[in-house]
């Protein structure tokens, strides 16, 4: 039984149960942003709201798109707000501010997941591996706390 991954003590076996990874790029994120901008736009949002800590980047990025104010307090929140995350993977994050806020808010996420409970309303991608974003690490990306 060798050594997978150099210093980490796991194990070839351990290393082959772990899903994939998908390597998103800033040349997707960008792509993506631009696309969700065009959808945005026919919406008329006076504001953004990044969902800490996935959707700061995407919300940073089409508040500039947009020119709109980013949002920084969830008192903030309205029904003219949208609010952004990287990826709805269970849909845990979005049932919660669904209830909040009920209909009254939209939420657009770059992935989602094959079957979350709440879908986002919008979204680019579907989840089908472990994405690692450009603006996390190695260590940020929480993958190794899926096995």
């Amino acid at each position: 039984m060798g050594q997978a991954e150099f210093g980490t003590g796991k194990t070839e076996e351990h290393c082959m149960s772990k899903p994939d990874k998908e390597r998103y790029s800033w040349k997707q994120f960008e792509d993506d942003c631009e696309t969700l901008a065009v959808w945005a736009r026919g919406k008329k949002f006076k504001s953004i709201f990044g969902i800490p800590r996935g959707g700061l980047v995407l919300a940073v990025k089409l508040s500039h798109l947009l020119d709109i104010p980013l949002v920084l307090n969830r008192e903030d929140i309205t029904g003219h707000t949208l609010i952004v995350d990287d990826i709805a993977d269970s849909g845990g994050t979005l049932e919660r501010l669904k209830s909040t806020f009920g209909g009254h808010c939209a939420i657009a996420t770059i992935y989602k997941g094959e079957n979350p409970r709440v879908a986002p309303d919008f979204s680019l991608r579907v989840k089908r591996e472990w994405v690692v974003f450009p603006w996390e690490t190695e260590q940020t990306s929480r993958y190794d706390e899926t096995v």
